[in-house]
């Protein structure tokens, strides 16, 4: 017997058919039934910032990556209307109905809050499933697993609803459901680089206008520094309220000062007036604002000078670490030891205060490996990658 919700759906799909001609039912409802019902796996990637780290949650632009480690949902449809969970690599496992509004058994309960966030579109799963979850992204290393998770649930309960997310649609329903679902500080580079994978420009102002790069990057080395971040969300709270508060008092110093235009020179003549911490986080966020826009000209070209490039990664880190306090003495060695094998540039990732570093060293990605693990990081040879992507599996 077919559960009361899925006596709606039909009910609801009847409706539909009344007012479509066959064909169309059959590619709209039809089509997608049958699909939504076939086994499936969901790949959602993890993501570097190359340019404007800590920049998108207070309205600037960003040059973010997909990288080639992802989060994974393998799905297979079932009888009845449980969906029954099972996170491989933790070694734990949820169960709940479809149909209904989920509580979340802790805070960031990135599943069940997509799963949330999806029906509240309508959007209400067809069938129970059995979902495995697994991945290859350092937890907590400042390369957006949580977000590709989150990017993956929201794909996942969709596709189960038969509904077919475009990346734009898709990267914002994982933004609610990460972030504003539990009333949180981030931005939405994280959830647009997993949406739609490659290197891209996201001006993070109302639009979030988005523009594809042209540039191939080759020799990025990630170097886990297994140092825990103590508190990712605090940081990036501490952080958009010391700076808002440094936009406030400017503006009251500055006639029609806005963080998106006034020049830097501009800036730094009334920077004095402010509190020390406030007035070295807000100049900070000003210099990486001009930073990404040199960035986006130099990624414009398909192929760009690697020293430049290099160059300005490094530029970048210093601000992280000078300006908002993001690196540690752990970072820093493992920093130190790729330029000394002969990476052009390196960066802290992420919120900072531990996690991952990323060196830049095309021609000589396997000597930085080395040289990091030879400091007891933990090196990953990564690319650039695709975007979240959902395929049948037979």
């Amino acid at each position: 017997m077919p559960t009361a919700h899925q006596v709606a759906l039909i009910k609801n799909e009847t409706m539909v058919s009344r007012r479509l001609p066959k064909d169309t039912l059959m590619s709209k409802i039809g089509l997608k039934a049958m699909i939504a019902a076939q086994p499936f796996l969901v790949t959602a990637p993890g993501r570097v910032c190359l340019f404007g780290e800590h920049s998108d949650y207070i309205g600037l632009p960003v040059i973010p990556g997909a990288i080639d480690r992802c989060i994974t949902i393998s799905g297979k449809p079932g009888e009845g209307s449980e969906i029954r969970v099972l996170y491989s690599d933790l070694k734990q496992a949820d169960s709940f109905r479809i149909g209904e509004n989920l509580s979340y058994r802790q805070r960031r309960d990135y599943l069940r809050s997509a799963f949330n966030v999806v029906a509240r579109q309508g959007l209400i799963p067809r069938t129970g499933a059995e979902l495995a979850i697994a991945g290859n992204i350092p937890i907590a290393g400042g390369l957006s697993s949580s977000s590709a998770l989150t990017v993956a649930s929201v794909m996942t309960a969709a596709h189960l609803a038969g509904e077919d997310l475009d990346p734009e649609r898709l990267a914002n329903l994982a933004f609610q459901a990460e972030v504003r679902e539990f009333g949180e500080s981030g931005g939405m580079m994280d959830h647009f680089a997993s949406a739609y994978g490659g290197l891209i420009h996201v001006d993070c102002g109302r639009q979030n206008k988005l523009t594809r790069i042209a540039a191939s990057l080759d020799g990025l080395v990630i170097g886990d520094s297994q140092e825990k971040k103590k508190d990712t969300v605090g940081d990036l709270t501490t952080i958009r309220a010391t700076v808002e508060d440094g936009y406030r008092r400017l503006s009251k110093a500055i006639p029609g000062f806005n963080q998106r235009e006034t020049p830097l020179k501009l800036v730094s003549k009334h920077i004095d007036t402010l509190p020390l911490d406030c007035r070295l986080m807000t100049l900070t966020t000003i210099r990486n604002r001009d930073l990404t826009a040199r960035a986006l000209k130099v990624l414009s070209s398909k192929k760009p000078d690697p020293r430049i490039v290099g160059s300005m990664l490094n530029e970048h880190h210093v601000l992280l670490r000078d300006g908002l306090h993001r690196s540690t003495a752990r970072i820093e060695e493992l920093i130190s030891a790729a330029k000394a094998a002969g990476a052009l540039g390196c960066k802290i990732n992420g919120s900072g205060g531990g996690g991952t570093m990323l060196a830049y060293a095309p021609g000589h990605e396997k000597e930085v490996a080395e040289a990091i693990r030879k400091v007891g990081g933990i090196p990953y040879l990564t690319r650039i990658g695709q975007g979240a992507k959902l395929t049948a599996v037979k």
